[in-house]
């Protein structure tokens, strides 16, 4: 019962995580060419500390809360090192997104930030990046029995 009310945790906070970052990332990538793109830069920082960082660590937690219950079981099976893979890829980008939602809210502000950090591009390709690596994290976990060796 516990472990699959912590799957099932893990799982809504990844919508939550997955559906939010990849907000934020479009957000910023509109930020480029808009005229409030100071506004934009705004809601995607703060969507990026209140919602996607807590839905990160929630459902890091209660992956790990689950993988501790039986870690022997988990660390035997072929399908879990690629689904790791992929999770830690999109932890990454998540967190390669926030410190650009930082920056450009910092340059809004006006520091100095590189305008390199202003690229809408660069911010839709991290986007496309961390979607691709959530999907691919999924599809290890949907086709689990047809990757056994």
């Amino acid at each position: 019962m516990l472990e699959t009310l912590l799957v099932a945790l893990h799982v809504l906070a990844n919508l939550v995580w997955i559906g939010s970052i990849v907000s934020v990332g479009v957000l910023l990538s509109w930020a480029d060419s808009s005229p409030n793109s100071a506004a934009l830069i705004e809601a995607a920082r703060r969507l990026y500390l209140r919602v996607a960082t807590p839905a990160f660590v929630s459902s890091f937690v209660f992956g790990l809360g689950r993988l501790l219950l039986s870690p022997g079981a988990y660390m035997r099976l072929h399908w879990f090192h690629g689904k790791l893979a992929a999770a830690l890829a999109v932890i990454a980008l998540h967190h390669v997104l926030g410190a650009r939602a930082r920056k450009m809210s910092a340059k809004t502000a006006g520091s100095d930030t590189p305008r390199s950090m202003h690229s809408g591009k660069s911010s839709a390709i991290l986007t496309g990046a961390l979607l691709a690596c959530a999907s691919l994290a999924v599809a290890f976990v949907i086709f689990q029995s047809q990757l056994v060796p």
